[in-house]
């Protein structure tokens, strides 16, 4: 990987970051209902922002939006799917606090949030890499692996021990997994909190 895609990755990792931890304070300061009210609100402006400039390209010029864009999605999104990554994130945040509990919706967000990121990270880096067409690429063993120690770890704040390894672990074999919808891949930042909620409430459910 050439030094510009590297530092371009790193930095669209960290924006990840920031972004799950605005969310986050998001919701801890207006609560799951008001909350979700504002985020659905901010998913269907970049749902328009994403149009705009799909039909209206001079306006991915201006310095705010080109600076956005440039540091929210890769190369390869940015002429077929502006924003991509923004809008998939906000679906996640969106749909697991309308599915869940505000502390499961609170746990998955955090999973997306970090365990996502360390291990893309990681993944940059790492030299043992999965070796079949199951898993994404920016894959790696290391750093699935530190995925779920940062996830458990992080989570604890918000849920019981037992519910916070099942999130972490069922939430970043998701992220490593390459799932296929039609010829595209599914955008991890969809799946991996609702796979982390849905696997705390059916382990809820059961009484685990």
């Amino acid at each position: 990987m050439k030094k510009k895609q590297l530092w371009d990755e790193i930095t669209r990792q960290i924006m990840h970051i920031i972004l799950g931890l605005v969310i986050i304070c998001i919701i801890l300061l207006l609560g799951r209902d008001l909350s979700l009210i504002v985020l659905f609100i901010i998913f269907c402006m970049s749902i328009l922002l994403s149009i705009l400039i799909i039909f209206f390209r001079p306006i991915s010029r201006y310095p705010v939006i080109r600076f956005f864009l440039s540091h929210i999605s890769r190369d390869y999104d940015r002429k077929k799917f502006p924003a991509k990554g923004l809008i998939f994130f906000l679906a996640g945040c969106v749909l697991v606090l309308k599915l869940f509990s505000l502390d499961i919706a609170l746990a998955s967000i955090i999973i997306l949030t970090f365990g996502d990121s360390v291990s893309t990270l990681t993944g940059l880096f790492g030299k043992a890499r999965y070796n079949t067409r199951l898993f994404g690429r920016f894959k790696t063993i290391y750093g699935t692996l530190l995925g779920i120690i940062v996830s458990f770890l992080v989570v604890l704040i918000v849920i019981d021990i037992v519910y916070a390894l099942i999130a972490a672990v069922f939430g970043m074999v998701a992220e490593a997994i390459s799932i296929k919808l039609g010829e595209e891949e599914a955008d991890d930042n969809l799946i991996i909190p609702v796979v982390a909620g849905t696997a705390v409430f059916l382990a809820k459910l059961v009484g685990i």
